[in-house]
């Protein structure tokens, strides 16, 4: 038995027929994502944090409760050379996600033009005017013409999930964590979700253990980890993350019975920090 490695939950795994479906047909492509945890500090003590809830049409996680965020898009990987991002911010982003400037600029794009797109919260200097976040949303302008730079200081490296090979559709996601600003708040007026709302992570996680809500593992992980953090501040959350450099984690596939179940490595939930 592999000591060096845990089991997630088993109502994430599959049964055999499903997995063996899986192993019929290529994998999918990988793409890049991001995606922010929008943190607050809540009213009594400790932090929330923004979710939202995928609709059920949705073609990837219908139904799962999920941070905002999304795929690295042509114009996100043009952010450096357009000068969207500062070539110094690219250059320290590129070593805490392990990566190229180039791509850690996309990223940190991404990662600002996805959240004003799902929750209206702008992490970067601007007031857009009237009708741009759907303009946005709809391409018909792109992220320069709403910011004049990403502010990376807002953005702070958490964690990184990438989707294992056999999956149909597969993603590098690089997590990140952000204030809200202040005088702005996330609406979550989006057509790809059907609810929003702020909660204490360890309230969504007993939501899940009860079956009200649906996660995936890395929001799953994420939400453990932020539950045993979240007794502290948003300022003392960030500090933290600040240092970070997110190691890579992969699920890795392991049977059990007419089950199979996912396993990873114990710093993929924060053991060890």
């Amino acid at each position: 038995m592999t000591t060096d490695l845990v089991d997630l939950p088993p109502r994430f795994g599959m049964d055999r027929p499903a997995f063996d479906r899986l192993g019929s047909r290529p994998p999918g492509e990988l793409r890049r994502a991001a995606s922010v945890l929008l943190v607050r500090d809540a009213a009594g003590g400790g932090v929330e944090v923004f979710v939202l809830e995928r609709a059920a049409e949705m073609a990837f996680a219908a139904g799962m409760t999920v941070f905002p965020g999304g795929g690295v898009d042509a114009a996100d990987r043009e952010a450096l050379a357009r000068g969207l991002v500062d070539e110094a911010a690219a250059g320290e982003a590129a070593q805490s996600w392990a990566t190229t400037p180039g791509t850690a600029a996309a990223l940190l794009a991404c990662a600002v033009r996805e959240t004003y797109e799902e929750t209206g919260v702008l992490l970067a200097d601007g007031t857009p005017g009237p009708g741009v976040r759907e303009r946005l949303v709809a391409r018909e302008v792109g992220l320069g013409d709403v910011v004049a730079r990403v502010d990376a200081d807002r953005l702070r490296p958490w964690a990184r999930w990438i989707t294992p090979e056999a999956m149909p559709r597969r993603y590098d996601t690089a997590f990140f964590v952000a204030a809200v600003p202040p005088g702005q708040e996330p609406d979550g007026a989006t057509t790809e979700a059907v609810g929003a709302r702020w909660c204490a992570p360890a309230q969504a996680l007993r939501e899940w253990e009860d079956g009200t809500r649906a996660l995936m593992p890395p929001t799953w992980a994420v939400l453990g980890e932020l539950a045993r953090l979240s007794g502290g501040s948003v300022a003392e959350l960030l500090d933290a993350a600040a240092a970070r450099r997110p190691e890579p984690v992969t699920p890795r596939f392991r049977p059990a019975g007419e089950r199979v179940g996912f396993v990873v490595p114990p710093q993929a939930l924060g053991a060890g920090r």
